[in-house]
């Protein structure tokens, strides 16, 4: 497929979609929030130390066509962002599995549960967990403007600072010229200046 000579071995490829951390919109929500990643593994058969697994570019999309459309063609919905519901601690892996099978897969998509599709959700204390999830996501929220108020505090002391420092260093340098310019001025070094006398005398 990948039009190399049959001396090369044959590999193995698989695209998928991986979440990883995405730390600016974690700053600001207060608590991590996942992106999929589109990924490809290319490994060798019969060699265990062959394990590529890496963020998927166009070259591999063209150099792997036909298993690029086989992932695609498997992929369905949107890509994940948020909170995985099976790494918030307030649910059990079975429950987390069960909002999952409805199409719930954030802590975030549990917050966002319609009044009228909440008793569907199959659990019995799914209003519950709704809730617990809006006030985890207030809290985290609050959290994340706390700290980001407490940052630009930071960055505004800093700068102060940073304009005091100034200050006193131009008010140092405009006090050492005050000084230079008021000291009296040095003899110049050389021969003394004759008297009246002696320039009458010559």
């Amino acid at each position: 497929e990948a039009g190399q000579h049959e001396r090369v071995p044959p590999v193995a490829v698989a695209f998928g979609m991986y979440a990883m951390v995405d730390r600016a919109k974690s700053d600001k929500a207060g608590h991590e929030v996942y992106k999929e990643v589109e990924f490809v593994k290319i490994a060798v058969p019969g060699d265990k130390n062959s394990n590529f697994f890496q963020p998927s570019t166009e070259v591999y999309r063209r150099r792997f066509p036909r298993a690029y459309d086989a992932f695609k063609a498997r992929t369905h919905g949107t890509p994940l962002e948020g909170m995985p519901i099976e790494q918030w601690a307030a649910v059990s892996r079975s429950t987390a599995l069960t909002l999952r099978a409805a199409h719930i897969h954030t802590v975030e998509a549990l917050a966002a549960v319609h009044e009228g599709n909440v008793d569907r959700v199959g659990l019995s204390n799914a209003r519950e967990l709704r809730d617990k999830a809006r006030a985890w996501l207030a809290s985290a929220q609050d959290s994340a403007e706390t700290l980001r108020l407490a940052a630009e505090k930071k960055k505004l002391e800093d700068r102060l600072a940073a304009n005091e420092a100034l200050l006193a260093d131009m008010q140092r340098r405009m006090n050492e010229r005050d000084q230079a310019s008021d000291a009296p001025a040095a003899p110049r070094r050389g021969r003394p200046p004759k008297s009246a006398e002696a320039e009458a005398a010559a």
